[in-house]
This record gives structure tokens, sequence and C-alpha cells, in this order.
């Protein structure tokens, strides 16, 4: 039985058919699968205008109460009493205006000034916010 042996003459030759029918498979597939749509564009939307804008970003007052170790009230760094906090968050908040109050207190600080301050706070309306204790880094 003889095999059939490829002669030594017989170059390889590249076949450009099968090449040509893959890429135009692959442009199709291409074609098809892209989505030509954006659906982003079709979803209505409505935008602000510029005065509503401006009205937007007023920021809300912030009050930062300190309570010392001793017993003292600093509002925004300055001192102040109970009477005052509670006069200047009612005034804020009886223009309808909200109040972010941020209450921070020093470690020795004793709980009964903490929370008068937090409950002065609560009576009023405002919104409050407590400080978490300071880490001291070495």
């Amino acid at each position: 039985m003889a095999f059939l042996r490829a002669k030594e003459d017989d170059e390889i030759q590249f076949q450009m058919a099968p090449m040509i029918d893959c890429v135009f498979l692959l442009l199709i597939f291409f074609l098809v699968a892209t989505s030509f749509i954006h659906p982003e564009s079709q979803v209505p939307t409505d935008l602000p205008r510029k005065e509503q804008r401006e009205q937007d970003e007023e920021t809300p007052t912030q009050f930062i109460v300190m309570v010392t170790k001793h017993g003292r009230i600093k509002l925004n760094g300055h001192d102040s009493t109970l009477a005052r906090l509670r006069a200047a968050l009612v005034s804020q908040v009886a223009h309808g205006e909200e109040a972010y109050v941020f209450i921070d207190a020093e470690d020795e600080a004793q709980h009964e000034f903490f929370v008068k301050v937090l409950d002065l706070v609560r009576e009023v309306g405002a919104k409050v916010t407590v400080q978490p204790p300071y880490e001291e880094i070495d």
C-alpha cells in the first residue's frame, strides 16, 4: 500500500476566500450587535432655571457649639450662654430656614452640660449632629 506523499516542489498557499468570509461575518455580527440608538437622549428632562439654581445653592445656617470642660459654651468660636444659643436657634427656625447644629464636647466636659445643649437644640427643632471623640495622633 503506497501512501501519497506531497511533492517537495509544492508550496503551501494561503486561501483568501475563507478569510474574506470570516471578515464579512464579523462585520455583520458587529453591525447587528451595535446599538445605534442612544436611549439616554430620549429621556425627558426638566433642567432647572438659573434663578432656581441660585436659590438651591444657598447653604443652610450652621451652628458649631463647643462645650468646654468647665461648662462654658462656645457658639461658632465665641463665648455664649444657653439663652443666647436658644435665641439664635429660635430666630433661625422661626424664619423657616433650616438650622444645623454640630455639638462638640471636650474630653473632660461634664455630661450634664452636653445634655443641656442637646436638649435645647432638640426642643427648638434644629437638626443636630454630635461630633465623635477625636483620637490623639502621636
